[in-house]
């Protein structure tokens, strides 16, 4: 064995000691905590925020998937464990295979704002030799001239206004496409044609003979508008909208009901700013990549819609959006009717019995979702959860002591869910799966560490408040222990960061898939001994169990609920 492989076992085997007794004392001091908390209290100890209970409720689902997970990798390396799960529940006996795509409304521009196949650059050239009345171009280009340079050379100099004036134009091999005369009498904002589909006019001040500038024009490179200059832009702060489109003028239009206003200064990226700061209730973006203006409703499903009306700003045209059709979103399964789903096609409106209490379910306007709603509201004293991974649907009896008693009644609504009906009793469950290779083993882990990170996520809960605490304490004493003092530690490929960052995002513990299955083929047994523990040690397994029974039952002291465990030590 390596000498690297040596000290980690050593170290390791030295923490792992420490561990039981330290999560020993942060349960007793929950438990004293708690009690006294309960003295005080002359009301029901479940008197907790709407939120903190949306929060307990999902972590205690994930203490739960988490301990199942725990044994079947304390399966897989023959580790015992003392703590088995005792509460009595009913769940699918296979996955119900429905569709859970959950979109939101979109609303795309119809194409490019600019879709122009052709371009040219510059809208503002700057003359050579002083000239001092500035040409602006304008048009869009029709390939006459190829791809190349225009030149502009002064062949009669003046005032602007005051003399005949006269430009000579150039194509890219030096020819002459025309003598552009601009008379005194003229108006100053008159559009003079380039013969190929582009214009310019030509501001206040003198030219100089023999003076020149130049423009790009290009027969396959297609024009891109600006989302960062002003929409009334001039010359080179023109943004480049599609020409022959109404210009943009002072206004406003409505998203969904909410006034947007929009001013000739402004760019595209600013209205997104405003629509984004809005009530409207949608995120608008510019798409690089299509060039497009981009609409997504901000809440998922079918119902929420984009409705964009009474523009007098002339915005939405120029941004090809007056004829866009909305994409609407699209609902999961488990929130459509369940006369809409074919895999419910045999619930009947009726009575279901949990327990001896009736609960009414109706198979033209209830869902999966409303009817775990229905079912975690009714006295039946369950809790009801779905697992969008699996797949499966759970029921889970409050207390220990309870008998779990289900019944379709004849509407078929236990059936489509793959559940047994009957009476469940409280009795341990534990999985016995077979020991795999060592991969199977680093599966488990990755699956594991899934639901420890999930739990330290801030964004995984409505209320990131302190009450989370409850369920993270025991699991950040846990790797304390196991890694050391320090913020971060690994042992045989299994990675801890307790930093603050790493944590509330989720990365608390990961996996050196690699490393770990190879300490696991060559040298298994000292593998075996830190996740099993030796010497009177508890091992990794045992500390994480010990941890998640901590974390479950502070859950469920929180949300009043009895003791979930039983020792098969005692």
């Amino acid at each position: 064995m390596r000498g690297d492989q040596g000290i980690e076992v050593a170290y390791a085997t030295r923490n792992v000691m420490t561990v039981i007794q330290t999560l020993q004392n942060l349960f007793s001091s929950y438990q004293v905590r708690s009690s006294t908390q309960s003295a005080l209290s002359s009301g029901p100890e479940r008197q907790v925020q709407d939120n903190s209970l949306t929060d307990y409720r999902r972590a205690r689902f994930e203490l739960r998937q988490l301990y199942e997970k725990l044994e079947t990798l304390a399966d897989l390396m023959d580790v015992k464990t003392r703590f088995k799960l005792d509460l009595p529940d009913a769940r699918s006996t296979s996955g119900l295979g429905l569709d859970l795509t959950h979109t939101a409304a979109a609303l795309n521009s119809t194409e490019e704002i600019n879709a122009t196949p052709t371009s040219f650059s510059v809208f503002g050239p700057e003359w050579n030799d002083g000239s001092s009345a500035a040409i602006t171009i304008g048009g869009e280009y029709d390939g006459s001239h190829g791809t190349g340079t225009l030149t502009f050379e002064v062949r009669r100099d003046g005032t602007h206004g005051e003399d005949n004036l006269r430009i000579r134009l150039e194509d890219p091999q030096g020819n002459r496409i025309s003598n552009i005369n601009i008379r005194r009498n003229h108006e100053e904002d008159r559009q003079y044609s380039l013969n190929n589909g582009l214009f310019l006019t030509l501001g206040p001040g003198s030219l100089v003979d023999r003076d020149t500038t130049t423009i790009e024009v290009f027969e396959n490179v297609g024009a891109v508008v600006d989302p960062n200059k002003p929409l009334g832009g001039i010359r080179n702060n023109n943004p480049n909208l599609q020409y022959g489109l109404p210009a943009i003028a002072d206004g406003s239009f409505q998203i969904n009901g909410e006034s947007i206003s929009v001013n000739t200064s402004d760019s595209i990226s600013n209205i997104i700013d405003r629509i984004n700061q809005s009530n409207a209730g949608v995120t608008a973006s510019f798409n690089e990549t299509t060039e497009q203006l981009e609409f997504l409703q901000n809440t998922l499903g079918a119902a929420p819609t984009i409705d964009l009306q009474n523009d007098t700003s002339n915005f939405l045209q120029a941004m090809k959006l007056d004829g866009a059709t909305v994409v609407a979103g699209i609902d999961p399964e488990t929130v459509k009717t369940f006369a809409e789903v074919d895999a419910f096609s045999g619930v009947q409106s009726g009575e279901i019995i949990i327990n001896d209490r009736r609960i009414a379910i109706d198979a033209e306007n209830d869902s999966v979702t409303t009817m775990i709603d229905k079912i975690n509201a009714s006295p039946a004293g369950v809790i009801v959860s779905f697992d969008a991974q699996s797949q499966e649907f759970l029921i889970e009896a409050e207390d220990a002591t309870t008998v779990l008693e289900i019944d379709g009644n004849g509407t078929g609504f236990f059936a489509a869910l793959n559940m047994v009906e009957g009476r469940v009793d409280a009795e341990a469950l534990s999985n016995g799966i077979t020991r795999q290779r060592s991969y199977d083993i680093a599966n488990a882990f990755t699956d594991l560490f899934e639901n420890v990170n999930f739990l330290f996520n801030d964004f995984s809960f409505k209320d990131r408040a302190d009450h989370t605490a409850r369920f993270r304490a025991p699991f950040a004493a846990a790797f304390s222990a196991l890694y050391g003092d320090g913020e971060s530690g690994s042992v045989f490929g299994l990675r801890y960061d307790g930093s603050a960052d790493a944590s509330s995002r989720g990365r608390l513990i990961d996996l050196d898939r690699q490393t770990l299955t190879t300490n696991l083929q060559t040298n298994g047994d000292q593998v075996k001994r830190f996740l099993a523990g030796s010497d009177g040690g508890s091992g990794l397994i045992q500390d994480l169990l010990e941890a998640t029974r901590i974390a479950l039952s502070n859950v469920s002291h929180a949300l009043g609920q009895s003791g979930s465990f039983i020792d098969t030590y005692a």
